[in-house]
């Protein structure tokens, strides 16, 4: 250890702990929960669509092959026979997303990186289940229903987010009366 001292500052520099710092600190508590959070929507949104359409009300389980097509695209189709949970559970996330931040806008930030991974999970599983085809791009983006569907998930996460954010300054404001 090495003392350098001036009449203005005092330096001390420890040159055996240098290498035993750490660079880089990640906050594990905030962006664990963002990864959390991001697994449960990717994981329940197609999980309750697909549970729900692939069982038909005869006990008898549909082959994905047998399935629509077009689900994975337009889940707002399906929203009704799901009893509106997907979106419900992404409306929830994004609203814990923004309320549990203390600064608003990340959690927005957050919560709006939200839709293009559902939208690319569809993707993802499109063509895991039926093959590489053109067709999810023509289902997504060459049908208005595509469009529909983004808009859908876009006002959902948004208005969950900012749900978040008033409940937060609401209840702020309620603790400082």
């Amino acid at each position: 250890m090495m003392l350098v001292q001036n009449t203005e500052t005092t330096i001390t520099t420890d040159t055996d702990n240098y290498h035993e710092q750490k660079r880089v600190q990640i906050n594990w508590g905030r962006q664990g929960g963002v990864f959390l959070a991001y697994a449960i929507v990717l994981l329940g949104y197609y999980g309750i669509v697909a549970n729900f359409i692939m069982y038909q009300g005869n006990d008898v389980w549909l082959s994905f092959t047998e399935m629509d097509r077009t689900v994975l695209f337009w889940t707002f189709n399906a929203y009704g026979q799901t009893y509106f949970l997907p979106i419900i559970l992404l409306f929830l996330t994004c609203f814990i997303l923004t309320y549990k931040e203390e600064i608003p806008h990340y959690g927005i930030k957050a919560s709006i990186w939200v839709v293009p991974l559902i939208i690319v999970e569809a993707f993802v599983l499109y063509s895991l289940m039926f093959g590489f085809s053109i067709a999810p791009i023509i289902y997504q983006f060459g049908d208005m229903r595509g469009y529909f569907h983004i808009l859908i998930l876009i006002a959902t996460t948004f208005l969950g987010a900012i749900c978040g954010m008033k409940t937060k300054q609401f209840v702020n404001s309620k603790r400082n009366i």
